[in-house]
């Protein structure tokens, strides 16, 4: 399952990137939707060590004969041990180099105690971690909250060289860059140093690094905290399925500090995501369980709870009980069925190996009178926990589907508090620049009217007094995401700022913030943003068309979509498949577009366009491309997936589609029609 909003993540290559690169971003840029990469980490170009100009190392001590803590042991606390007992894989001197980190950099469960480490060219060497080059190569903690005895805390670490001699280093870091660390020399006998710090924070990241390759073994990082009453207990992590079979699996997590037993719900799904539970509850006192006598046929999933009989965390995070698969089957979207004012079933046929379904279904608006429209109102009031002073972060790139009123608003280094979403330039260093775009908006209407967006905002303490919010207004048609970008200066109190924009046929909105009089282009402040309000002028018979819902379906191949606020709308549906591979989740490629209603509107929306010799417009029951000179035509459904091609001839063109907006590309003309 995709853990939409995850608290307190960093990056591993941004942890302490501020040093790694050694030099401050390039000329911030207004960028487009969706800019985030997966293989951001190649941009890494030095060690964390060739910071050493604006960083006073100090050589780290050594270690203290076993069972000596430089803290009394009745006072001091294990807030981290590590000692790569999963790494089996290899041996000193000819470590295992196959991949065990996912796409964000992070370890893979199966190879650490404690979910969230990370790293670049991390690899296995017979129960130890090997780090495969003193270039690029780092292996960073999970965050961690250190902020007790004032910041003080001891990371103990056992190292050694892959040969000769080199600089090992051990530095503390956030996403504002290096608090503290030192280095030592490395040889290729085992050496353990003890570093005492005083830097620890809220989101607290170690990192470990050499200027060639090195083993690592046994971190235990130790701090002094009081002994205080919980008032609370974690989720379990670390969660698995193993030994699966037809009618049983055993589940696995990792241990939880301060839980004496464990509560395992398992579940399978019917028709409306209702769960079915084979164990409510179960309790047990070890980290696995062995399930059998399930009901074959179905997909079960399960959680887990810890509890130390006073207190009960939430729910973990919902684990899977199949065997990988290697592909997905594409399901085929079925005529909708229980069609009312109030909504509609829509329905499509099982794919092969797939775990769940995504549901998108969009919504067709016709205008019946002049005037301003509201297209958002969005206050980010599901945003419900963290503070400014103590925000969560949220995902590198994620879709807030389930915290915004309305679906397919994207977020880029962001962060929450109660009530509020905040840009953070946490990633500049790495080319990346916070931002939060709308969903994409398709009207259809011969002069498309202006937008206006109303934002309520301000920058904290850390961004200068001159911090720009820019807001565009982006061609979502466009390959090259072409756009109008406008900028106002921020206030350190909330203020509501407007900007007026020219509109495409296709459309999206972009909120960023740069702070050039600030030497870490605004890696440290953040911009916080209150609400978001979009209102767009229409004529009568303009037709709007918006993503209307976005739901996860795990039982069954059909959904009720509820539709009752909006009975006046036609609609239409497209489904995804989705289930577990060997090395991440599977998605299938969109099926058919179903429509729910008719399309009303204009009587000839054509939209119909010159540019370079073509005509492009829609008709009933296909599409009419007239071409000066013969060229290839591609036909994309709103969602960008190939809907048709063909090879246009020179004069009159047509092209069978069902019902619904699409967008027609031939040599170099653009244009949304509607078929009816």
């Amino acid at each position: 399952m995709t853990n939409y909003l995850s608290k307190m993540i960093i990056l591993p290559a941004m942890a302490l990137c501020v040093a790694a690169v050694g030099q401050a971003a390039g000329q911030y840029a207004w960028s487009n939707r969706s800019m985030v990469r997966n293989d951001v980490h190649t941009a890494v170009q030095q060690p964390v060590g060739t910071a050493a100009e604006r960083f006073a190392w100090k050589p780290l001590g050594e270690a203290k004969p076993a069972g000596v803590s430089p803290k009394s042991e009745a006072t001091a606390s294990t807030v981290l041990y590590e000692d790569f007992r999963l790494m089996t894989a290899g041996e000193e001197g000819n470590p295992d180099m196959t991949n065990i980190l996912d796409s964000d950099g992070y370890i893979y469960y199966d190879y650490v105690q404690t979910y969230g480490w990370a790293g670049i060219n991390v690899y296995q060497a017979g129960g130890c971690c090997y780090l495969s080059d003193g270039y690029q190569a780092l292996l960073n903690t999970p965050v961690l909250d250190l902020t007790a005895d004032d910041g003080r805390f001891t990371v103990r670490v056992s190292f050694r060289a892959a040969s000769g001699s080199t600089t090992f280093y051990v530095v503390a870091g956030s996403a504002s860059g290096m608090l503290g660390g030192g280095k030592t020399t490395a040889t290729a006998e085992w050496k353990t140093v003890e570093v005492d710090m005083t830097c620890g924070v809220s989101q607290t990241i170690i990192q470990f690094a050499g200027d060639a390759p090195v083993y690592i073994d046994d971190v235990v990082i130790t701090q002094v905290v009081e002994e205080e009453e919980p008032t609370s207990i974690d989720a379990p992590g670390n969660l698995s399925a193993t030994d699966i079979t037809g009618t049983s699996f055993t589940a696995n997590w990792s241990a939880v500090t301060g839980a004496t037993a464990y509560l395992l719900d398992v579940y399978y799904y019917t028709t409306g995501n209702e769960k079915v539970y084979a164990l409510t509850d179960e309790e047990v006192t070890g980290t696995s369980y062995a399930v059998d006598g399930l009901e074959a046929g179905h997909i079960y999933f399960f959680t887990v709870q810890s509890t130390n009989g006073t207190l009960t965390s939430a729910e973990s995070q919902q684990v899977l009980v199949k065997e990988a698969s290697a592909s997905v089957g594409t399901p085929t979207a079925l005529d909708a069925t229980e069609v009312t004012a109030d909504g509609f079933r829509a329905n499509w046929t099982e794919a092969e190996n797939a775990a769940w379904y995504t549901l998108y279904a969009y919504s067709y608006r016709t205008m019946t009178g002049a005037g301003s429209y509201e297209l958002e109102n969005e206050t980010f009031d599901c945003f419900d926990q963290g503070t400014t002073s103590n925000p969560l972060y949220n995902d590198i790139d994620v879709m807030l589907d389930g915290y915004t009123e309305h679906p397919n608003w994207e977020a880029v280094t962001t962060l929450a508090c109660d009530g509020m979403i905040g840009l953070k330039n946490y990633y500049s260093v790495m080319g990346y620049y916070s931002a939060l775009y709308s969903p994409i908006y398709y009207v259809s209407s011969p002069t498309p009217g202006k937008v206006t967006i109303r934002i309520t905002a301000y920058c904290d303490a850390d961004c200068s007094n001159n911090t720009l919010l820019g807001v565009g207004c982006i061609d979502a048609a466009s390959e090259e995401g072409d756009g109008e970008w406008q900028d106002v200066t921020l206030s350190h109190e909330p203020q509501v700022y407007e900007f007026t924009f020219d509109t495409y046929e296709a459309y999206y909105l972009g909120i960023q913030f740069m702070d050039q009089n600030n030497a870490d282009y605004g890696a440290s402040g953040v911009v916080w943003i209150d609400g978001v309000e979009v209102s767009q002028q229409f004529a009568p018979g303009d037709l709007l068309c918006r993503m209307y819902s976005s739901d996860d379906v795990f039982g069954g191949t059909s959904f009720y979509v509820d539709t009752r606020d909006d009975d006046s709308d036609a609609y239409s549906y497209f489904v995804y498949a989705f289930t577990n591979g060997a090395e991440g989740t599977l998605n299938s490629d969109p099926s058919n577009e179903i429509m729910v209603g008719e399309i009303s509107g204009i009587e000839d929306v054509e939209a119909a366009k010159a540019d370079a010799g073509a005509v492009i417009r829609g008709t009933v029951g296909g599409i009419a491309v007239d071409l000066a000179t013969g060229a290839r035509i591609d036909v994309y459904t709103l969602q960008g997936s190939i809907a048709a091609s063909i090879d246009g001839l020179t004069g009159s063109n047509s092209i069978a589609m069902p019902q619904g907006i699409y967008l027609v590309k031939t040599g170099g003309a653009v244009a949304k029609v509607i078929v009816k």
